[in-house]
């Protein structure tokens, strides 16, 4: 399987890589601080329901105890823009969540959403 997108970011000393794959009617996210991706915490993104309101996508944590809030906030991002559910895999092995990567994080992860809609 061939991904639909891969991104890489670096901040400081610590890179930052994105993989984004389509799944027949999903996508698989995955996020990591090193360039082999693990499991780490994972999480899965529904989109709102409801058309033309604006409510917010739900998450549901499946495992992983890191990062709870980030994976939350990407996930939600990710299948509210995409309109399809998304689970994300989070592997940050090096990060802590207070080292102020969520607002580069989230600008990469926009730059590769921009990119997969005009695709």
């Amino acid at each position: 399987m061939k991904p639909l997108i891969e991104k890489k970011k670096q901040i400081d000393s610590i890179f930052l890589y994105v993989s984004i794959f389509k799944l027949v009617k999903s996508y698989l996210v995955l996020i990591s601080d090193e360039e082999g991706m693990g499991i780490g915490t994972v999480t899965l993104g529904i989109p709102s329901i409801i058309e033309n309101v604006k409510t917010s996508s739900a998450s549901h944590q499946i495992f992983g105890v890191q990062s709870k809030i980030l994976s939350k906030i990407i996930v939600e991002k990710i299948s509210s823009d995409l309109k399809e559910p998304v689970l994300l895999l989070l592997f940050l092995k090096h990060i802590k969540e207070d080292q102020g990567i969520t607002k580069p994080l989230m600008e990469l992860l926009k730059e590769a959403l921009i990119e997969i809609s005009q695709k």
